[in-house]
């Protein structure tokens, strides 16, 4: 017997229902200092309805506000919680030491996810870099998942992909890292990741999940363990309310595995 996994990872841009067209990004701008709620509301009610069709495990999510000045002190993840999805957590992105945590504009500032199950997770943070924080989520006891969004500065991002090999490595059985990884320069910098050939970007790498007017990117990555690659499968959907797409992975593995 086996059991497959569903899990989604979105990049909600904090929910201010910018797409990646250009006239959003002019039309939309006062956004980015301060949103209001009900425009919050509506994205998260897109997210809700995406979410209803594809019926994922597991809902991993960045650029996510638990309340913050520029969200109105609005609690995204609130709109997420029902009784499908119980449980979850939130928590800022920044490191545990930064001043950013209490800073007013970015306290709220975070990553989380919703569950259908109490699935085991831990908070653990990157050594390099101001956004920090890295979910790690036990999904069977072979099966280890972990999601982050990485830096926008280059050879901080370089520091992080090293430490995204070394969790993917230090896990008993398989693992899989979604997130945002902002490799801006493209998919040679992934090199200091896929040197390794226990690790498989599951992306089409002609599929870009990121657009600033003409501008198409791939930024939104699924790497995972040889192992399960086979028995996975990545599909890329695009989220109206962001510049971001999200993805939607499917691992299957042997039950109890």
């Amino acid at each position: 017997m086996a059991r497959t996994y569903k899990i989604l990872l979105s990049n909600l841009g904090y929910a201010r229902g910018i797409s990646g067209k250009f006239s959003h990004h002019v039309r939309y701008l006062h956004r980015h200092f301060y949103c209001p709620p009900r425009i919050q509301k509506q994205a998260l009610s897109q997210l809700s309805t995406l979410i209803g069709h594809e019926d994922p495990d597991l809902c991993c999510f960045v650029e996510i506000d638990k309340g913050s000045f520029t969200s109105g002190g609005y609690n995204q993840l609130h709109a997420l919680i029902d009784a499908k999805y119980p449980h979850f957590d939130i928590e800022n992105k920044y490191g545990p030491a930064s001043q950013l945590r209490s800073f007013f504009v970015t306290r709220g500032k975070s990553n989380g996810f919703i569950a259908k199950e109490n699935f085991s997770h831990e908070r653990i943070y990157f050594r390099h870099g101001t956004k920090r924080l890295v979910y790690k989520i036990l999904l069977a006891p072979r099966l280890t998942l972990f999601f982050s969004h990485l830096s926008l500065n280059k050879s901080v991002r370089r520091a992080q992909l090293i430490e995204v090999r070394e969790l993917m490595c230090s896990v008993s059985g398989e693992a899989v890292f979604l997130g945002d990884f902002n490799i801006l320069s493209g998919l040679a910098e992934l090199s200091v990741l896929l040197e390794h050939s226990d690790i498989v970007l599951l992306n089409q790498i002609d599929l870009p999940t990121f657009t600033f007017h003409k501008r198409q990117l791939l930024l939104d990555l699924c790497f995972c363990s040889a192992g399960i690659a086979a028995s996975s499968r990545l599909s890329i959907v695009p989220q109206a309310y962001s510049d971001h797409a999200a993805l939607i992975l499917e691992v299957t593995v042997p039950e109890g595995s």
